[in-house]
């Protein structure tokens, strides 16, 4: 029995107090020995498919020149203020990791002969396999067997089961700098989106709640909410409606228009400044392509200086064609492409990186007796997710559990004798 889950975000809460609770945890393993002990499992994996720990979404990047950040000279300053963010993220989540300790998985799954769990990196955790010492903290808060060559992989294959997983990124242009191969050396490379993440949706609630300090007179329970609000930016999905979410907090916050616009302004300054975005728009605008990824970058830093120039009215109308570029889901694009290449007994890709829990069916053959079937799968987030209203009122958002797992025909019997999957996922909406 194999199980994914991907995305759960676990943060050093500087930039917001986005953590799972350990309940959550406690209700996904109890969920998953169910199951196991109904198929009878003599195997169990559980595989943390990519962005488990968080490394980019923090204001301890503030402190370090440009050089000592991750898209700076790969510096010693780099790697030790790296190791302190883990060392604070094991702070706020020792509980959760104490769950996954070999001993305490044995004891939960006695009755499987094999338990184990696997990690493989995404862009948010990049860091966590390129710095030694991350490394091998992060087998031990995970509970990782050192000796699997699976973990800190790119991808997971099984054909017994019938899945190949990776965490996405590679399929998104913002967040993966490589070429085709998806080799390390492809995977170690600085994508814009480490910037963007830190750099734009980090630093505004930052900066925002200085210049507040400064010019502002609110209550302390103002400013509270003013920072919570600013600091779910990166949770609004899709990424494209995050421009309507800045716009809906301008709104809502009338009388501190001229802050915010300030605030807009010198973070938009200061990441055009930074080297790395110097260096990376000479490297991606390309004066023969209209729409490439520097152009999409380009629009949206446009939409965001004219916040003090534009009514609102224009810039929604901005924002709209903004999102149009966007395109859809590059990653079932990119998994379909990528059944082509592989081994004919898989049927199923897994990926997580959009937060967007979701199942495809893309293609289904026969050949002879024997089924042939591809299927797209998402294992979404398990962080809250903040989803614009229809109408364009606003934004609702709630949390979801998503995991999938997966079974062998002799664990799941069938009609085609085919490895089978399950996705389960609940929502909880709840104010907090």
């Amino acid at each position: 029995m194999l199980v994914f889950i991907s995305d759960l975000h676990f943060v050093d809460e500087t930039a917001g107090k986005h953590n799972i609770p350990t309940s959550a945890f406690e209700k996904f393993l109890t969920n998953v020995k169910v199951h196991a002990d109904k198929a009878k499992a003599k195997e169990l994996k559980i595989v943390f498919l990519g962005d488990i720990f968080d490394i980019l979404r923090t204001e301890e990047w503030f402190k370090e020149e440009e050089v000592n950040r991750p898209w700076g000279n790969n510096t010693a300053r780099m790697r030790e203020r790296a190791r302190a963010i883990l060392t604070k993220i094991e702070e706020k989540n020792r509980d959760t990791f104490r769950l996954f300790e070999p001993a305490a998985i044995r004891e939960r799954f006695e009755n499987i002969d094999e338990v184990e769990t696997v990690y493989i990196p995404g862009n948010h955790d990049r860091l966590s396999w390129l710095i030694d010492d991350l490394k091998t903290r992060v087998i031990e808060l995970l509970g990782l067997e050192s000796s699997n060559p699976e973990n800190f992989q790119h991808h997971f294959s099984n054909t017994e089961y019938g899945v190949y997983a990776l965490h996405g990124h590679c399929f998104d242009e913002f967040n993966y700098e490589g070429g085709p191969d998806r080799t390390d050396k492809d995977y170690k490379l600085v994508p814009i989106g480490d910037p963007i993440i830190t750099e734009l949706i980090a630093k505004l609630p930052y900066k925002l709640m200085k210049n507040v300090e400064a010019r502002a007179d609110l209550s302390p329970e103002e400013k509270e909410n003013l920072q919570r609000n600013f600091q779910e930016i990166e949770n609004v999905r899709p990424f494209s409606a995050t421009l309507k979410w800045l716009l809906y907090q301008v709104e809502a916050n009338r009388d501190l228009k001229e802050i915010i616009e300030d605030t807009v302004d010198e973070v938009v300054q200061e990441f055009q400044e930074l080297t790395f975005v110097k260096k990376w728009y000479d490297r991606h605008d390309r004066w023969y392509n209209p729409f490439d990824t520097a152009d999409k970058i380009q629009g949206v830093l446009y939409f965001l200086e004219k916040f003090k120039v534009f009514s609102t009215g224009k810039l929604l109308g901005i924002a709209n064609k903004l999102t149009e570029l966007f395109g859809e889901d590059e990653l079932v694009k990119g998994a379909a492409k990528l059944f082509s290449t592989l081994d004919s007994r898989i049927q199923y890709i897994v990926m997580g990186h959009t937060h967007d829990p979701l199942k495809k069916a893309l293609s289904v053959s026969r050949e002879g007796s024997k089924l042939h079937e591809h299927i797209y799968l998402n294992t979404g987030t398990w962080r809250k997710r903040y989803h614009e209203c229809r109408d364009g009122s606003g934004f609702i958002g709630w949390k979801d559990m998503t995991y999938v797992m997966f079974y062998t025909p002799e664990e799941k019997p069938n009609q085609h004798s085919l490895p089978v999957f399950e996705s389960w996922s609940g929502s909880l909406k709840r104010e907090e």
